[in-house]
């Protein structure tokens, strides 16, 4: 199943609007800043939007040259091995950009804070709270949202 096509040039043209409005100089500092938060989020995807939507004329242009019949042998191995890599990076718009459209939640940016208690079970209720407090540790320092 393909994307709809509407609603990523939809992304690219509220990037640009966005570009050309933060360039302006009349922007109060509350709008300046919801609107810069919104391009920094538009600007991670604006490329694999752009390649996703560039995707069906650069397969057909590599197709062509596959056709014809006076290219090279070289050539067209190239060619195939550039629609082989083409496709690929195609799925992983398509799962990136997919990803992206999902609804945003409020509290996906928020930070959350656990607690953990050794529940009743005497010491082995302890060594298992322990225990999993070093779990949550180490997950979070290997993504780094502990310093």
């Amino acid at each position: 199943m393909s994307l709809p096509l509407n609603k990523i040039k939809e992304i690219i043209n509220k990037h640009s609007e966005l570009e050309k409005e933060l360039s302006k100089s009349n922007l109060d500092s509350k709008s300046f800043a919801k609107k810069s938060k919104e391009y920094s989020n538009l600007n991670d995807i604006i490329k694999n939007a752009n390649e996703y939507l560039d995707f069906d004329q650069n397969k057909k242009d590599l197709e062509k040259i596959l056709s014809e019949t006076s290219s090279d042998k070289e050539i067209k191995d190239l060619a195939k091995t550039e629609i082989d890599e083409l496709d690929k990076k195609h799925k992983k718009n398509e799962i990136l950009l997919k990803l992206f459209m999902l609804p945003k939640d409020e509290a996906d940016t928020k930070n959350a804070i656990l607690e953990i208690r050794a529940g009743t079970g005497g010491l082995e209720a302890s060594l298992f709270a322990s225990d999993l407090f070093k779990m949550y540790e180490k997950v979070c320092h290997k993504k780094k949202m502990v310093t």
